[in-house]
């Protein structure tokens, strides 16, 4: 009995050697000319892929991924930013990446555009603290408007949402002015307020806009 046991777990401790861990092929991050390059140095456990950018584009984040214990790749935190911009004012906060473009400004329908093309969504709030974060940047920026687009948006006038498909209602937090309910198709955040303003013609205005990158 003693020799069988000792047979099992020979055979066990040889079958757990035979199975390897390997990651599948990472997904790939699809943005056009935005998108990232990925190139795979193997698929085992500690295996790396590097990360880089089409021409054009620089490479802000993490260089590289690594193949988990788990069979999971860690966790793809880079994003290709155009070189066109000049030196981008890009911020961190609570997991996520902010671009705060004061280089070209755009309407509203223009600015989530382009936060498209570059893998992002126009800035999503989804609590107090980040709109605190976002009030106190475009106050110490010296940016060319008072106002910055922020995604929030309305098909009807009245009941808005993100990009992303959340709501007021789903983040449980908004910040229009109290007793006045918002009316508009899009929204812009002020240095010079502390609370949201919803709009219909300023929509068309150019404005500064924040990119929201790790919300899409």
């Amino acid at each position: 009995m003693f020799r069988y046991y000792i047979l099992t777990l020979v055979l066990v401790a040889l079958t757990v050697q035979s199975i390897q861990i390997t990651c599948n092929d990472p997904e790939i991050r699809r943005c056009g000319n935005a998108s990232i390059l990925i190139d795979v140095g193997g698929n085992a456990v500690g295996a790396k892929a590097h990360l880089s950018c089409f021409s054009g584009y620089t490479l802000w984040g993490n260089d590289s991924i690594v193949c988990l214990d788990s069979g999971k790749w860690s966790q793809l935190n880079s994003y290709c930013i155009p070189d066109d911009i000049g030196d981008p004012n890009i911020q961190s906060f609570d997991g996520s990446l902010y671009f705060f473009n004061n280089i070209t400004l755009r309407n509203y329908n223009q600015a989530k555009e382009y936060c498209t093309t570059i893998c992002s969504t126009l800035i999503e709030i989804n609590n107090q603290e980040e709109d605190q974060f976002l009030r106190e940047t475009i106050k110490n920026l010296e940016f060319e408007t008072a106002e910055v687009w922020i995604g929030i948006e309305s098909v009807n006038g009245e009941n808005f949402s993100w990009q992303s498909g959340n709501t007021t209602l789903t983040n449980m937090y908004d910040n229009w002015k109290e007793g006045d309910p918002p009316k508009g198709t899009c929204a812009f955040q002020s240095r010079l307020k502390t609370t949201w303003t919803a709009t219909y013609s300023s929509c068309v205005a150019p404005l500064v806009f924040v990119c929201e990158f790790g919300n899409n």
